[in-house]
C-alpha cells in the first residue's frame, strides 16, 4: 500500500504542481501517507491471530 501511494504521489508530483509533504500542518498528501503506513502496519496484526 505504501509503495502504491509513493508511485501515485510521484506521478502526481511530476505531472501536476509540485506538492511537498508537510507534516506541520499535515496536508492531504502527508495525511494519506500516514493512513497508508497505518494500514500496512495494522494488516500484520489482523492476520497474525490464528484460532
Amino acid at each position: 500500500m505504501t509503495i502504491l501511494w509513493f508511485i501515485i504521489w510521484l506521478i502526481c508530483n511530476n505531472v501536476g504542481a509540485n506538492e511537498p509533504l508537510t507534516f506541520d500542518p499535515v496536508n492531504v498528501w502527508a495525511g494519506t501517507l500516514l493512513a497508508a503506513v497505518a494500514l500496512d502496519l495494522g494488516s500484520s496484526h489482523a492476520y497474525s491471530q490464528k484460532n
